[in-house]
């Protein structure tokens, strides 16, 4: 569970590092732009969009990797269904008892 954590801490920073890089290039580009015209305006806009085009590669690589983490996940949690059900079964009858009891008690309260 460590590692899940290191690992989604991890990619948040680097996320907020591309997204905070991304603000300071559009900050940039929109001061500098005011004075340019003509060709240098568009060299500036051909920067950003290769900025962009990189942020969002990174972007859908990040998603590719939580996609698969999170199948991952679904696997592991199917193969200890599998191999203990009725562990299983008795976890969820306890939290299903669990909720029952809380819900009685607000109801109980609630009058």
């Amino acid at each position: 569970m460590n590692d899940l954590r290191s690992a989604l801490s991890a990619h948040r920073v680097t996320l907020q590092h591309d997204i905070n890089v991304l603000l300071a290039d559009v900050q940039a580009l929109l001061r500098d732009t005011a004075a340019l015209t003509g060709e240098q305006a568009g060299q500036a806009r051909e920067q950003f969009k290769a900025r962009l085009e990189t942020l969002q590669l990174r972007l859908r690589d990040l998603q590719a990797q939580g996609r698969d983490q999170v199948r991952d996940w679904a696997d592991a949690g199917e193969e200890y269904v599998h191999a203990h059900p009725w562990r299983t079964l008795g976890a969820t009858a306890a939290v299903a008892a669990a909720c029952g009891a809380l819900f009685a008690l607000a109801l109980a309260r609630r009058d």
